[in-house]
């Protein structure tokens, strides 16, 4: 009985934390900073033009980080707010994850373009036995562009990371870094770039 009682306690506190004000907006940090680490780096002279990236989940604000949601797992009209435009902190991120690679980015001359379309950023919350657990998701299409503007390479990444607790400081950057990690080392986005690929 008293597991019950202590498994909804945290339920209810996962729901309160994250649906608190759920029809008004706050502003989170999110304080992204890269925390991986890149073991193999491109060795050519990689040089790639990185495009703003766009954000199509239809907001009219894209400093919407996500709607709020209650405990039954409905949207609300209150929602989560960064600092700073989504799309603009996810293209300094893969700008940054590009350079840790060894991929020159936005350098003068002739290059690869490579295209990128916010499609979804949202979150899963997994209420356990002593923690909450947030699940963040963002979606992204990548697609990476030629000397002569016809597409070589695209695919869509989804940065994932399982963390506990409910504070955006510790559960978002984790995905982000997912995600960026994801596209560094993708091996058909490298085969592209380095002109491997048709």
């Amino acid at each position: 009985m008293q597991k019950k009682i202590l498994k909804f306690v945290i339920v209810f506190l996962t729901g309160s934390l994250l649906t608190s004000c759920a029809l008004s907006n706050s502003i989170e940090k999110i304080n992204y900073q890269p925390a991986y680490t890149v073991n193999n780096t491109v060795t050519s002279a990689s040089s790639i033009k990185l495009e703003p990236m766009k954000d199509e989940r239809g907001y009219t604000d894209e400093k919407v980080i996500f709607y709020k949601k209650n405990m039954y797992n409905q949207t609300m009209s209150g929602a989560y707010m960064a600092e700073e435009p989504i799309p603009q902190l996810l293209t300094k991120a893969i700008n940054s994850g590009l350079v840790k690679k060894g991929i020159t980015v936005n350098a003068e001359g002739k290059s690869k373009t490579l295209k990128s379309t916010l499609q979804k950023f949202d979150y899963e919350a997994v209420s356990g036995f002593s923690s909450a657990q947030i699940i963040p998701q963002i979606m992204v299409k990548f697609q990476l562009y030629d000397e002569n503007n016809k597409v070589i390479w695209t695919d869509i990444l989804v940065g994932k990371a399982n963390t506990k607790g409910t504070n955006f400081s510790k559960f978002l950057p984790p995905a982000i870094d997912n995600l960026v990690v994801q596209l560094i080392n993708n091996e058909s986005f490298l085969q592209a770039l380095e002109g491997s690929q048709e």
